[in-house]
């Protein structure tokens, strides 16, 4: 792997002597001239967001900068969710006044550069001998470039993972004798996953939970061939029913919809799904890295990972986060430096050291910043393999409203007790999405449904 480098300017001081030469006419010392007041320093707004650990680590990184820089001072505005941050975003842009820097998620790529929010860091982290080629990951990278160029840098890229319980969940009983054992390594099938999720056998105890929305789904339609939408770059309609899509959500419902299997509607409103792993009551349940932290408050809590299970070939779904430069931005130059900062390996396994984030700097992937070994899970390193294999939802500005929309009624599919014919469901969801992903085209009476 190639570490990225950061070139840095030392700035000279020059400094003038004044030799007096003669003589007063008289005795009394020369006039003293007053010093001359030192360069104030230019500050830095850096917004971010997330658990108070997340945000710690940002404000160090922040204070090692500036301690480290005379003429900067990184000051750090930080909000506690996403939603927070966009809100108080929109309104500095109106007001004219952006941060330098800002946090921001993939779903929010469109909008920003569509609104010309952004000023591209390609260039900039280049003329800081920023190392693009093997020091940070390939998809993170792609999915942060539009108009052949890389609008923001990716910080936090991780891929959607199995975390189960091994005391309810024990890999070595899954396959027959003299089978191929299943490992971290080789992964398993959706028929071993369903096997897997059998093994729970106590009252109040299930195997599995997949949330039944599109983020949760669309590996399983990957994995089986299919597609979600018919571009993903610009998406006019959800192809959940086009045939290998129908294929693999049919296999995915056969496993979801087994009561043996997962709890139902009624019981998760009661208690989350979240909630029963925690207690030691759910075998399996899908979720990215920042789940770890999470999990591992729970002092009594046995958990591991495992890859998503393959419904044909192996697929997974990434979340990821990057840092913007605002175009408006009146500190360039010293945003850019303090970004090329923020992703080298030391400043990179600080944030990957909460448990919370998944860097895309590659050397601190492989480094035990982000491993933590003798922590749980004990197989961090499948996080790594399995970004390999992720792929992105559309960001377009109109794809919220249609995972929103699609999110009843595929809660339909998982627990409506007859939902056959099954084409006859998914082509409604997949009209319904039209409307949503192109709205000039909708009627102005139109109200589109995905129910037949």
């Amino acid at each position: 792997m190639v570490r990225s480098s950061l070139r840095r300017g030392v700035a000279g001081i020059a400094v003038v002597l004044v030799i007096a030469a003669g003589c007063a006419s008289n005795d009394s010392p020369p006039e003293a001239k007053p010093s001359p007041t030192p360069n104030a320093r230019t500050q830095v707004t850096f917004a971010v967001y997330g658990p108070k650990e997340v945000i710690d680590a940002y404000k160090r990184i922040a204070a090692d900068f500036t301690v480290q820089h005379d003429g900067v001072k990184v000051v750090v505005k930080d909000y506690p969710t996403h939603d927070d941050a966009m809100v108080a975003l929109n309104k500095a842009r109106a007001a004219g006044n952006p941060p330098d820097l800002f946090l921001m998620d993939h779903d929010d790529l469109a909008g920003l550069t569509e609104e010309k929010a952004v000023r591209r860091v390609d260039d900039l982290l280049a003329e800081r001998e920023v190392d693009f080629g093997d020091g940070y990951t390939r998809n993170g990278l792609e999915a942060f470039s539009a108009d052949a160029a890389l609008q923001c840098m990716p910080i936090d890229v991780s891929p959607m993972v199995v975390y189960y319980n091994p005391k309810l969940i024990e890999l070595d009983r899954i396959n027959d004798p003299g089978s191929k054992p299943v490992t971290q390594e080789t992964g398993w099938s959706l028929d071993q996953f369903r096997t897997a999720a059998l093994q729970p056998r106590r009252p109040g105890v299930r195997g599995l939970y997949i949330a039944p929305d599109l983020e949760q789904v669309a590996p399983f339609i990957w994995s089986g061939g299919g597609d979600v939408v018919d571009d993903t770059d610009d998406p006019t309609t959800l192809t959940l029913s086009d045939g290998p899509s129908e294929n693999a959500m049919e296999k995915l419902l056969e496993t979801v919809r087994n009561p043996t299997l997962t709890f139902n509607e009624k019981a998760l409103a009661n208690r989350s799904a979240l909630q029963r792993f925690e207690d030691g009551r759910l075998g399996m349940m899908l979720g990215f890295r920042d789940l770890t932290p999470v999990l591992r408050e729970q002092q009594t809590l046995t958990f591991d990972v495992m890859p998503l299970p393959r419904v044909g070939s192996s697929a997974t779904i990434a979340r990821m986060s990057g840092m913007c430069l605002s175009e408006g931005s009146q500190h360039t130059k010293e945003a850019a430096d303090f970004l090329a900062a923020l992703i080298s390996d030391k400043n990179a396994g600080i944030l990957a050291a909460t448990g919370y984030v998944m860097p895309s700097n590659v050397d601190v992937l492989n480094s035990d910043d982000f491993l933590q070994t003798g922590q749980r899970p004990l197989h961090s390193e499948v996080f790594a393999r399995e970004l390999r294999r992720a792929q992105m939802l559309p960001s377009t500005t109109t794809w919220p409203s249609v995972e929103e929309a699609t999110g009843e009624s595929l809660t339909q599919l998982f627990y409506d007790p007859v939902i056959l014919p099954l084409q006859d469901r998914l082509e409604a969801i997949d009209a319904a999405s039209v409307p949503l992903l192109n709205p000039s085209k909708a009627s102005p009476s139109s109200s589109p449904s995905a129910t037949p």
